[in-house]
Protein backbone atom coordinates (compact mmCIF):
# COMPACT_ATOMS: atom_id res chain seq x y z
CA UNK A 1 0.00 0.00 0.00
CA UNK A 2 1.20 3.53 -0.86
CA UNK A 3 1.03 5.96 1.92
CA UNK A 4 0.35 9.76 1.02
CA UNK A 5 3.49 11.98 1.90
CA UNK A 6 3.01 15.60 2.32
CA UNK A 7 5.08 17.63 0.24
CA UNK A 8 5.42 21.61 -0.94
CA UNK A 9 5.57 21.77 -4.67
CA UNK A 10 7.03 24.44 -6.13
CA UNK A 11 6.76 24.48 -10.22
CA UNK A 12 8.71 26.09 -12.81
CA UNK A 13 7.42 26.22 -16.75
CA UNK A 14 10.20 28.16 -19.30
CA UNK A 15 7.77 30.26 -21.24
CA UNK A 16 7.65 29.79 -25.10
CA UNK A 17 10.08 27.12 -24.71
CA UNK A 18 9.20 25.82 -28.48
CA UNK A 19 8.93 29.05 -29.98
CA UNK A 20 10.04 28.20 -33.78
CA UNK A 21 12.95 30.96 -33.25
CA UNK A 22 14.80 28.88 -30.71
CA UNK A 23 17.72 26.23 -31.24
CA UNK A 24 17.73 22.98 -29.92
CA UNK A 25 20.91 24.71 -28.31
CA UNK A 26 18.80 27.31 -26.80
CA UNK A 27 16.97 24.91 -25.38
CA UNK A 28 19.62 23.33 -23.80
CA UNK A 29 21.13 27.06 -22.73
CA UNK A 30 17.99 27.85 -21.09
CA UNK A 31 17.67 24.69 -19.05
CA UNK A 32 20.87 24.89 -17.83
CA UNK A 33 20.29 28.03 -16.51
CA UNK A 34 17.00 26.72 -15.13
CA UNK A 35 18.25 23.92 -12.93
CA UNK A 36 21.35 26.09 -11.62
CA UNK A 37 19.32 28.92 -10.11
CA UNK A 38 16.96 26.60 -8.51
CA UNK A 39 19.79 24.86 -6.86
CA UNK A 40 21.20 28.12 -5.69
CA UNK A 41 18.08 29.33 -4.66
CA UNK A 42 17.57 26.11 -2.10
CA UNK A 43 21.10 26.31 -1.21
CA UNK A 44 20.53 29.40 -0.06
CA UNK A 45 17.27 28.87 1.73
CA UNK A 46 19.18 26.43 3.04
CA UNK A 47 17.03 23.31 2.20
CA UNK A 48 19.39 20.11 1.40
CA UNK A 49 19.41 18.70 -1.57
CA UNK A 50 18.21 15.36 0.12
CA UNK A 51 14.60 17.65 0.53
CA UNK A 52 14.39 18.33 -2.67
CA UNK A 53 13.46 16.05 -5.58
CA UNK A 54 13.16 17.62 -9.60
CA UNK A 55 11.08 16.21 -12.00
CA UNK A 56 12.08 17.15 -15.55
CA UNK A 57 9.14 18.43 -17.45
CA UNK A 58 11.41 19.22 -20.54
CA UNK A 59 10.29 22.80 -20.65
CA UNK A 60 10.88 22.83 -16.19
CA UNK A 61 11.02 21.88 -13.25
CA UNK A 62 8.55 20.07 -10.59
CA UNK A 63 10.37 20.40 -7.37
CA UNK A 64 8.94 18.20 -4.51
CA UNK A 65 10.57 19.26 -1.26
CA UNK A 66 9.67 17.71 1.95
CA UNK A 67 7.14 19.33 4.68
CA UNK A 68 9.90 20.66 6.75
CA UNK A 69 10.66 22.97 4.28
CA UNK A 70 7.60 26.05 4.85
CA UNK A 71 6.18 27.56 1.64
CA UNK A 72 7.33 30.90 3.32
CA UNK A 73 10.90 29.63 2.70
CA UNK A 74 10.82 29.39 -0.94
CA UNK A 75 8.78 32.58 -1.31
CA UNK A 76 11.08 34.34 0.77
CA UNK A 77 14.52 32.80 -0.31
CA UNK A 78 14.28 30.59 -3.32
CA UNK A 79 11.95 32.64 -5.52
CA UNK A 80 13.99 35.87 -5.41
CA UNK A 81 16.66 33.88 -5.84
CA UNK A 82 15.72 32.28 -8.87
CA UNK A 83 14.76 36.23 -10.58
CA UNK A 84 18.01 36.87 -9.47
CA UNK A 85 19.61 34.83 -11.58
CA UNK A 86 17.16 35.14 -13.88
CA UNK A 87 17.47 39.19 -14.56
CA UNK A 88 21.51 38.34 -14.58
CA UNK A 89 20.76 35.73 -17.63
CA UNK A 90 18.48 37.91 -19.66
CA UNK A 91 20.95 41.21 -19.64
CA UNK A 92 23.43 38.85 -21.30
CA UNK A 93 21.84 36.28 -23.35
CA UNK A 94 20.30 36.24 -26.50
CA UNK A 95 16.94 37.48 -27.57
CA UNK A 96 16.26 33.65 -28.30
CA UNK A 97 17.40 32.62 -24.95
CA UNK A 98 16.18 34.94 -22.61
CA UNK A 99 13.49 33.49 -20.00
CA UNK A 100 10.30 34.38 -18.78
CA UNK A 101 8.91 31.85 -15.93
CA UNK A 102 5.24 30.59 -14.77
CA UNK A 103 5.62 29.44 -11.55
CA UNK A 104 3.47 27.79 -8.73
CA UNK A 105 3.63 27.39 -5.40
CA UNK A 106 1.44 24.57 -3.51
CA UNK A 107 1.04 22.22 -0.25
CA UNK A 108 -0.37 18.84 -0.24
CA UNK A 109 0.10 14.69 -0.80
CA UNK A 110 1.43 12.94 -3.45
CA UNK A 111 2.06 9.11 -3.78
CA UNK A 112 5.22 7.33 -5.16
CA UNK A 113 5.51 4.15 -6.80
CA UNK A 114 8.31 2.53 -8.78
CA UNK A 115 7.96 4.85 -11.77
CA UNK A 116 7.29 8.28 -10.26
CA UNK A 117 4.41 10.45 -8.20
CA UNK A 118 0.83 10.66 -8.52
CA UNK A 119 -2.22 12.05 -6.84
CA UNK A 120 -4.47 14.88 -7.02
CA UNK A 121 -2.41 17.81 -5.16
CA UNK A 122 0.47 16.96 -8.16
CA UNK A 123 -2.02 16.96 -10.81
CA UNK A 124 -3.21 20.11 -9.49
CA UNK A 125 0.05 21.50 -9.68
CA UNK A 126 0.76 20.54 -13.09
CA UNK A 127 -2.05 22.04 -13.74
CA UNK A 128 -2.50 25.47 -12.50
CA UNK A 129 0.99 25.97 -14.04
CA UNK A 130 -0.83 25.28 -17.76
CA UNK A 131 -3.43 28.01 -16.61
CA UNK A 132 -4.79 30.73 -18.78
CA UNK A 133 -4.41 33.55 -17.10
CA UNK A 134 -1.05 32.77 -16.00
CA UNK A 135 -0.03 32.20 -19.67
CA UNK A 136 -1.71 35.75 -20.24
CA UNK A 137 -0.08 37.22 -17.72
CA UNK A 138 3.67 37.35 -19.27
CA UNK A 139 2.10 38.16 -22.68
CA UNK A 140 3.46 41.58 -24.11
CA UNK A 141 5.33 41.52 -20.98
CA UNK A 142 9.12 41.57 -19.91
CA UNK A 143 8.91 40.44 -16.47
CA UNK A 144 11.02 37.69 -15.35
CA UNK A 145 8.62 35.70 -13.58
CA UNK A 146 4.77 34.92 -12.66
CA UNK A 147 4.04 33.43 -9.49
CA UNK A 148 1.16 31.36 -8.20
CA UNK A 149 0.08 30.67 -4.82
CA UNK A 150 -2.68 28.24 -3.94
CA UNK A 151 -4.59 29.30 -0.88
CA UNK A 152 -3.61 25.89 1.02
CA UNK A 153 0.19 26.88 0.72
CA UNK A 154 -0.67 31.04 1.42
CA UNK A 155 -2.65 29.62 4.66
CA UNK A 156 0.90 28.36 5.69
CA UNK A 157 2.77 31.60 4.70
CA UNK A 158 3.50 34.00 7.96
CA UNK A 159 1.81 37.40 6.63
CA UNK A 160 5.07 38.99 6.93
CA UNK A 161 6.53 37.15 4.50
CA UNK A 162 3.80 37.26 2.12
CA UNK A 163 4.62 41.31 1.80
CA UNK A 164 8.64 40.71 0.71
CA UNK A 165 10.20 40.03 -1.47
CA UNK A 166 8.30 39.40 -4.05
CA UNK A 167 5.70 42.82 -3.48
CA UNK A 168 1.89 41.96 -3.25
CA UNK A 169 0.01 39.44 -4.24
CA UNK A 170 -3.53 39.82 -5.72
CA UNK A 171 -6.10 36.86 -5.10
CA UNK A 172 -7.05 35.78 -8.58
CA UNK A 173 -9.02 33.16 -10.26
CA UNK A 174 -7.54 30.36 -12.11
CA UNK A 175 -9.10 28.50 -14.41
CA UNK A 176 -7.31 24.82 -15.48
CA UNK A 177 -8.98 21.78 -16.88
CA UNK A 178 -11.25 20.49 -14.56
CA UNK A 179 -11.94 23.22 -12.35
CA UNK A 180 -11.26 27.14 -11.40
CA UNK A 181 -9.65 27.67 -8.07
CA UNK A 182 -8.83 30.99 -5.86
CA UNK A 183 -4.97 31.86 -6.11
CA UNK A 184 -2.39 34.41 -4.59
CA UNK A 185 -0.60 35.97 -7.63
CA UNK A 186 2.29 38.80 -8.44
CA UNK A 187 4.27 39.66 -11.18
CA UNK A 188 7.87 40.48 -10.56
CA UNK A 189 8.80 43.07 -12.98
CA UNK A 190 12.70 44.10 -14.15
CA UNK A 191 13.85 47.00 -13.59
CA UNK A 192 13.14 49.95 -13.53
CA UNK A 193 10.93 49.52 -11.78
CA UNK A 194 11.66 48.52 -8.24
CA UNK A 195 12.82 45.13 -7.28
CA UNK A 196 9.73 43.21 -6.19
CA UNK A 197 6.94 45.28 -7.33
CA UNK A 198 4.33 43.50 -9.38
CA UNK A 199 2.69 45.19 -12.40
CA UNK A 200 -1.21 44.17 -11.75
CA UNK A 201 -3.15 41.02 -12.68
CA UNK A 202 -6.86 40.60 -12.90
CA UNK A 203 -7.88 40.48 -9.36
CA UNK A 204 -10.89 40.70 -6.99
CA UNK A 205 -9.06 40.94 -3.76
CA UNK A 206 -5.58 42.45 -3.20
CA UNK A 207 -3.47 42.49 0.06
CA UNK A 208 -0.29 43.56 1.39
CA UNK A 209 -0.60 41.68 5.00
Amino acid sequence: MHTPVRKTFLGLDIVGFTRPDRTDRDCLAMRGVLYDALATGLRRAGIRPAACEMLDRGDGIMSLLDDTVEPGLVLDTVVPSLVAALRHHNTTANRHARIQLRAVLHTGTTVQDARGYAGRDISHAFRLLDAPELRLALTDSRAELVLAVTETAWDGIRPDLRRRPVGRFRRTLLSTKETAVQAWVTIVAPDPLPAGRPHPVPSDEETTS
